[in-house]
Formats: C-alpha cells, sequence, structure tokens
C-alpha cells in the first residue's frame, strides 16, 4: 500500500536541515580540531620530504659523473666557501631538520595505521572487496612505511654522529658495509612510499584537477626511473667502497682534483 503524496511529502527538509542533521549547532558535540591540524601537517611534511627525495638523488647520484663533483656539492651544503673550512655542524643541522619532518610525519600517520591483527585482516580484505588502484596504493603505503621505520633511522644516525664521514671515499665505504641488499630495499621503499605519498597529496587537496590515471601513470614512470638511477647510484658507491676496503688501509678523505673552493684543513 502506497502512502498520499500529502503524508509522503508532509515535510521536505531545507539544505541546511540535510547538512546539520536537523540539530542545532548548540547541541552537536563539540570535535577536536587535533585531527584536522594532523591531516594538514602529514600532508605537508609528506610533501616537503617527497621533494626532499628528488633533491636527494640529484645530490648523490652526482658521483655518476665524478668524485669531485660530488666532493664540491657535499662542500657546498657543508658551507665550506664561508672561511674557507667545511663546517659539519651545517651537515647536523639539515639532517636533524629532515629528521624532525619524518617524525612529525610518522607520528601524524599513525592513527592511521592498523593496530591489530584483525584491523590488519580487516584492511587486507577491504583493498580485495573494494579492488580500486587508489585503496591499493594506500596499502601499499602503509607496507613501505613500516619498511621505512626499520631502515631510515639508522641512515640518518650514521649521518648525525659522523657528518665528516659524507664524502665519495668515506660514503662508499659506508654503502660497502651496509650492503646492496639493505641499499635496495630502502631505495624501493622509499621512493615507492614518497611518489605515491606525493599523489595522495595533490588528488586529496585538489591540487591535482585531472584525470587520476594520467597521473598514476606519470607516478608509476617517476617512481620506476627513481629506483633505476638510485640502483645504479648505489652500485657506484658500493664499487667505491670495494675498493677502498680491498687496499687493506683505513679509508682517506677525498682530496679533490679541481675543487670549487680554497679549502684550509
Amino acid at each position: 500500500m502506497q502512502l498520499p503524496d500529502n503524508i509522503l511529502r508532509a515535510h521536505t527538509p531545507t539544505l541546511d536541515e540535510n547538512i546539520k542533521g536537523a540539530i542545532n549547532d548548540k547541541d552537536m558535540p563539540r570535535r577536536s580540531k587535533w585531527t584536522a591540524w594532523c591531516d594538514v601537517a602529514q600532508s605537508v611534511t609528506g610533501g616537503l620530504l617527497a621533494i626532499f627525495l628528488f633533491c636527494h638523488m640529484a645530490f648523490t647520484s652526482s658521483i655518476q659523473i665524478s668524485k669531485d663533483l660530488f666532493w664540491n656539492l657535499v662542500a657546498t651544503s657543508g658551507l665550506t666557501f664561508i672561511g674557507g673550512h667545511p663546517h659539519e655542524w651545517a651537515h647536523v643541522i639539515f639532517v636533524g631538520l629532515i629528521t624532525l619532518l619524518i617524525c612529525i610525519h610518522g607520528l601524524c600517520a599513525l592513527r592511521r595505521f592498523p593496530s591489530s591483527y584483525h584491523q590488519c585482516r580487516d584492511m587486507k580484505n577491504h583493498v580485495r572487496l573494494i579492488h580500486h588502484t587508489d585503496t591499493t596504493l594506500w596499502a601499499i603505503q602503509i607496507v613501505t612505511a613500516v619498511v621505512l621505520l626499520i631502515c631510515v633511522f639508522p641512515h640518518v644516525i650514521s649521518m648525525l654522529t659522523n657528518p665528516s664521514g659524507i664524502g665519495p671515499n668515506l660514503s662508499g665505504v659506508h654503502a660497502y658495509h651496509d650492503g646492496l641488499l639493505y641499499t635496495f630495499i630502502f631505495l624501493v621503499a622509499a621512493e615507492t612510499h614518497g611518489l605515491i605519498g606525493l599523489y595522495r597529496v595533490l588528488v586529496k587537496w585538489g591540487i591535482w584537477s585531472g584525470e587520476r590515471e594520467g597521473l598514476r601513470k606519470a607516478m608509476i614512470v617517476i617512481t620506476v626511473l627513481m629506483i633505476l638511477c638510485g640502483a645504479a647510484t648505489a652500485l657506484k658507491y658500493y664499487s667505491i667502497g670495494a675498493d677502498q676496503v680491498k687496499l687493506g688501509t683505513p679509508a682517506e678523505r677525498y682530496v679533490p682534483q679541481h675543487p670549487w673552493y680554497d679549502v684550509n684543513e
């Protein structure tokens, strides 16, 4: 039996009632703004770290051109042009700021992590059920985040505690002792996590208004190129470190043939 129209449409809710659920603002429970601030902080720090990945790749890949170029870039970042000697505190401050961004980003993102076996199982079932590319990318980002949590802190701690060890020879020895397996796992996790995160930030905040499919394809291509470039660079450092170790003597700091600055050691 169908009800008459005068009963069905006795009251049509207004737009304001639809949005607020016909509940007065004073009756609604106050919600904390921390969730929104955490969301913004996560996106901002993630975007900055994604940009840093590109800069870091360009910086470290300079070893492919020559040891001199990498040494000069390290000297520039160490403010060697001031006073004619490297200022190691500059490296410590910069690495410390990056570490701070990583910590803030990680803490803000933890609220979205599954915290129990049941939540992990539900997430797995959800990904299978939805079978949507963006949902799958979100799951991949969670997995790579766990890998980065294990790999990133040994990497930054070594630079914070030994900033003078940044250079063609000493960085090569460090890469040799770390091993290629650790380096490649770290590389793939970092680039994959960072590029997926950058894609999600562009889509989430409406920065990208075009088709998602095109952006996803561009993200995948850039990720593959970054991994290939990083792998070639890692092999270069590893070979330099292997040559230093074969000499059987303590590794010495590289002396450039064409320095950009007059260095007073």
